[in-house]
């Protein structure tokens, strides 16, 4: 399956109630609305679904960025399950960061976990999906 849409150097696809983003650098403001249109329409459709993010080549976003992804989450009241692999240490630091002033600031709530592969990445996925079944209530 190899239905990527790019957005400059960047690309995402749709797997089910997966949404894969794989950044190449520093995304744009122009690039994030983009992005944010398609992130919007995947998440009203999968209100519990994941956002998994290949960060090996991710550059932290910049401060209209950012505000642009507040909004967005706000604005339509986004919640997905955020699973990042392969993000070096500091982009760890930073994105839990971003996300604690996120929650302090703008009362915005995301599961964040981070990974090492993609591999594991999707293990996880995997393991959050039957959590998720195993929680709901049976008829």
């Amino acid at each position: 399956m190899d239905d990527w849409s790019p957005i400059g150097e960047h690309r995402f696809r749709q797997q089910g109630e997966v949404l894969c983003f794989v950044p190449h650098g520093v995304l744009s403001p122009a690039q994030a609305e983009v992005w944010l249109a398609a992130l919007v329409r995947h998440f009203q459709q999968h209100r519990n679904g994941f956002l998994l993010i290949d960060a090996r080549a991710l550059r932290p976003p910049g401060a209209e960025v950012r505000r642009l992804v507040l909004s967005a989450l706000r604005e339509f009241q986004l919640r997905p399950r955020l699973i990042i692999f392969g993000a070096n240490v500091v982009t760890r630091a930073v994105s839990r960061l971003v996300l604690a002033a996120a929650r302090q600031l703008h009362q915005i709530h995301l599961e964040l976990t981070h990974c090492s592969s993609a591999a594991d990445a999707w293990a996880c996925v995997d393991q959050m999906r039957e959590v998720s079944i195993e929680s709901k209530p049976r008829l």
